[in-house]
């Protein structure tokens, strides 16, 4: 900005100095008018004072309008005042080159809304409108096991540019924080976000601010509806959050106090600052502390002395049953592997302060594609069935036969199959670009098994090929016993699953048919109309730039997935991640959306 001649009009000085007015020593002649008379105002303040008293009163007024817009310059604007029930911001391209927390539904004495989002820097490369509101979310159904801990909110982030209907590209995540009803309990909080096109709540990574009363996350979603919910049956889930103290215990340095699990129980104790973990035992009950204090546990000296400096006295912990056949409150907890590496991540997590993920599954994993660097894992190397993750491989196989895509194949009986399967009867024809995409897109056994048959191969000497291939990669945990995926012979660990897709999805065909979210074919000689539909259908309200999945499910094996994803549209850097053995298919979805967010936020 240009001063000399906005400071010039605005003082408006007299065109010519007094007779007695004399050059400040020490300061050059004026090379412009106003020089001049500034040094005059300086020099002789009363006379100018009494005579521009009206002018510096003006200048005075333009002086605190300048600043102020240049504040409205840098702060987004409320683009309606008029509804106090909702916020709607317009961001300038400097307010996006700076950041902006917006504050959304403020009380008296907290300086802060009860739901805050951040829009980090650079989020987008173009001018955008932010709105908030309070919501009636009653008539959405309560996920199960879950109690609504906040109010609901909606958020969208518009471009300026209404004409512009392609999607909105955010370059990264941003924050959302909702501050928690204050509910007097431990259970475990987390936004969720609705997904419309499933009708479910979804979770977000998220984090407690419990000194505040605010849980965190982040989100690449330019629009949701959101809320927070707490798990009622975190005890055998997740565990409980809160304050750990400690006793001098010299008789069980391994020992806890709890209030929450019975005597003998085990429990993993982390503490949520640093990462670091204590495995105890639950000795005695305890602690009796008031409730605002939310003191949870009491571990032995040498126990917290394992987790943080002791001279502290308190810190933040999460605590969560380990082993076999725990019980807490009469309800059967979860196996949590003692093997699990939550501490192998907790170093890297404390550094970057990203929400860890608490996989329920038996055995999850999180890679680089590009370094095959592990970035979260649990049971990374437990060799396990995989169901028909095993199509990955049939499908990499196939490919390298070199059968051509339209190729007609006669649909026998002999492919029948159970489980998941295209309804088609012996005799009908099609092509085998259909079973190609049918075995991926809906992971039909049968159409799995007819692919095989359609390379000329007898099913014995495609699955060596299959074999083979995985010996190739160095996948030294896996093999495979049959094409579809129904045998439990076909075994391998997250971690060979991970590098598996990573060597599959090179092909892009690969990459299509199991991104593909429908695909409609007819039969050629009956004309039988077939739409397939992508078994991995949660996955369809995510903002993230998906670059591979395929799902499966066994009762040997439970519900397994793999998902490869990147963050941005041009980014480079992809995550791969693998969860086995899930309970059903929302822990799966839910596990594999904190994993993937939790990994590209890493690389």
């Amino acid at each position: 900005m240009n001063l000399r001649p906005l400071l010039y009009e605005s003082i408006a000085l007299p065109t010519e100095l007094p007779r007695h007015a004399k050059r400040v020593k020490g300061i050059e002649p004026s090379s412009h008018p106003w020089e001049g008379r500034i040094i005059a105002v300086i020099r002789h303040p009363r006379i100018y004072i009494r005579k521009s008293y009206s002018t510096m009163k003006r200048y005075s007024i333009l002086f605190i309008l300048s600043i102020a817009v240049g504040w409205m310059a840098l702060v987004p604007q409320p683009a309606n005042a008029a509804e106090s029930d909702k916020l709607f911001l317009h961001f300038s391209d400097e307010a996006i080159r700076r950041g902006y927390t917006a504050e959304f539904n403020q009380h008296d004495g907290n300086p802060w809304g009860n739901f805050r989002l951040a829009i980090v820097p650079d989020l987008v490369n173009e001018r955008i409108y932010l709105e908030m509101k309070e919501f009636d979310g009653s008539y959405l159904p309560t996920p199960e096991g879950m109690r609504l801990a906040s109010d609901y909110f909606i958020y969208d982030i518009l471009r300026e540019d209404q004409k512009n209907k392609d999607p909105l590209i955010l370059n990264k995540p941003f924050v959302l924080a909702l501050k928690f009803d204050g509910i007097k309990n431990y259970y475990r909080k987390r936004i969720y976000y609705w997904n419309s096109i499933n009708e479910l709540w979804v979770p977000l990574p998220s984090s407690a601010d419990y000194d505040n009363g605010y849980i965190r996350a982040y989100t690449h979603l330019p629009f949701s509806r959101i809320a927070i919910f707490e798990d009622t049956a975190e005890l055998n889930s997740y565990g409980l959050e809160g304050k750990a103290s400690f006793l001098s215990w010299p008789s069980h340095r391994d020992g806890v106090a709890s209030n929450d699990y019975p005597i003998g129980t085990k429990l993993r104790v982390r503490n949520v600052n640093n990462g670091k973990i204590v495995d105890v035992t639950v000795y005695s009950t305890g602690p009796f502390a008031d409730f605002n204090q939310r003191l949870i546990i009491d571990l032995s000296r040498t126990a917290f002395a394992q987790i943080e400096d002791t001279w502290k006295g308190l810190v933040r912990v999460q605590v969560w049953p380990i082993g076999e056949g725990v019980k807490v409150l009469g309800v059967d907890t979860y196996s949590f592997d003692e093997n699990s590496s939550h501490q192998e991540s907790s170093e890297t997590q404390a550094e970057s302060g990203v929400p860890e993920p608490y996989p329920q599954s038996k055995a999850v994993i999180a890679i680089n594609e590009d370094t095959e660097e592990i970035l979260y894992s649990k049971n990374y190397d437990t060799v396990r069935p995989i169901a028909s993750l095993t199509k990955l491989m049939t499908a990499s196989i196939f490919l390298d036969t070199g059968t051509p895509f339209d190729k007609i194949i006669t649909y026998s009986a002999e492919d029948d199959a159970d489980g998941s399967r295209l309804r088609i009867n012996d005799g009908e024809t099609l092509t085998v670009k259909d079973l190609f995409y049918t075995t991926l897109v809906g992971s039909a056994n049968n159409a799995a098994n007819a692919l095989a048959r359609s390379t000329g191969l007898l099913r014995e000497e495609f699955v060596q090929r299959m074999n083979d291939k995985a010996e190739e990669w160095k996948l030294t945990h896996t093999k495979f016993t049959d094409v579809s995926g129904l045998d439990t012979g076909n075994v391998s660990t997250v971690y060979d699953v991970a590098r598996m897709a990573k060597y599959a999805l090179k092909d892009f065909r690969i990459l299509q048919g199991t991104t593909t979210w429908v695909y409609s074919f007819s039969t050629i000689n009956t004309g039988n109309p077939h739409t397939i539909k992508n078994t991995a259908k949660e996955m369809q309200d995510s903002s993230l730039f998906i670059t591979g999945m395929k799902t499966g499910y066994l009762d040997e094996a439970g519900y397994t997935f793999m998902f490869k994803a990147r963050s941005e549209k041009d980014s480079t850097n992809h995550a791969i991640t693998v969860v086995l053995g899930a309970a059903s298919k929302s822990q799966r979805t839910s596990e594999t959306i904190d994993l993937i967010n939790y990994a590209l936020l890493k690389l």
